[in-house]
């Protein structure tokens, strides 16, 4: 893909959309800014300045969503989420000027941000990449979706999360205790349009292939997925910290939503800090309700989190619509 293509699209697009691709170099955080006009490079910040201010916000993000942490604890911290969101906001996002869609591009540290709450995206289609990779062409084919609905052990509100999300689509199905296997998963991202796991995982920092989901039977590891074919699918992680990524060799990110969306899966929605499982409950139904309406998973997600008070660390990641493969 060329930055002339990219701007084509773009341009023939007519939304406003803008992909920024973000990069570190001589101390500096960098950005490459591309709209239906053109590309022109963006000189953001200071790279060691911003690595601090992501490893705040990723410390508060951890206290705040812990539920047993004392109510002053927990303002601390929620007041310096919200300082520390609304800095980097004001390095990184705002300079871009994007008005509509944002799809960004980016790597370690900054893939680890919860974009979609930044101020300045409140409402606003955002995605999340590693790269600028090409998206899907053209929008569902006119059929009612697959959709399955896991609910994993040890989830609080697991069960009612996964029957209120499978009841809310025609073709809607959940899967509750035994029944929520590992091998029922991986069958399942096969031939489903819409998966939507209620579980805990975990990001696997030293090892990412091992990240994973726990399900009834016991893990499903990312790397048990090889092989699988997903039918350009939209996955949501109701999960632990399981949007978590690791870098690897020449730049590449990985762990479970990098997986997925090797294997087909047109949107990831994962968590990159503990989500509260209460949080989950209330959130999913409404991203799923949106999703219903649109068949758009970055539109969805953004106007699930308009109207939530306390930034909710769920992300979409997914590619640029509209750049088609071959």
């Amino acid at each position: 893909m060329t930055n002339r293509e990219l701007v084509r699209l773009l341009a023939d697009r007519g939304d406003g959309a803008v992909v920024a691709d973000f990069a570190v170099f001589g101390g500096r955080v960098l950005a490459v800014r591309v709209d239906a006009r053109g590309s022109r490079l963006l000189d953001l910040a200071d790279a060691a300045d911003v690595t601090e201010r992501v490893r705040r916000v990723r410390a508060d993000l951890q206290i705040a969503s812990n539920e047993l942490i004392p109510a002053p604890l927990h303002a601390v911290a929620a007041a310096s989420l919200t300082t520390g969101l609304r800095r980097l906001d004001d390095l990184l996002v705002r300079p871009l000027a994007a008005e509509g869609d944002l799809y960004v591009a980016a790597r370690d540290p900054l893939i680890a941000l919860p974009w979609s709450s930044f101020p300045s995206r409140r409402g606003l289609r955002t995605a999340v990449n590693s790269h600028v990779a090409r998206g899907r062409a053209v929008d569902g084919d006119g059929r009612a979706p697959r959709v399955l609905a896991v609910a994993g052990p040890g989830v609080q509100h697991a069960d009612r999360e996964a029957l209120d999300v499978a009841g809310g689509w025609e073709h809607g199905t959940a899967l509750t205790g035994a029944d929520a296997s590992t091998d029922a998963v991986r069958r399942a991202l096969e031939d489903h349009d819409v998966v939507h796991l209620a579980a805990h995982g975990r990001h696997d920092a030293d090892n990412p292939l091992f990240a994973c989901i726990e399900l009834a039977d016991g893990p499903l590891f990312a790397h048990e997925l090889d092989g699988l074919h997903l039918p350009r699918s939209v996955v949501v992680l109701s999960a632990c910290e399981v949007g978590g990524v690791t870098p690897g060799l020449g730049g590449e990110v990985l762990g479970l939503t990098s997986v997925l969306l090797r294997l087909g899966a047109r949107a990831v929605i994962a968590s990159v800090a503990p989500l509260p499982d209460v949080v989950a409950a209330d959130i999913m139904p409404r991203l799923h309700a949106e999703l219903r309406a649109s068949d758009d998973p970055e539109g969805a997600l953004a106007l699930a989190l308009a109207d939530v008070a306390e930034p909710v660390p769920l992300v979409c990641f997914s590619s640029v619509a509209g750049l088609a493969s071959g």
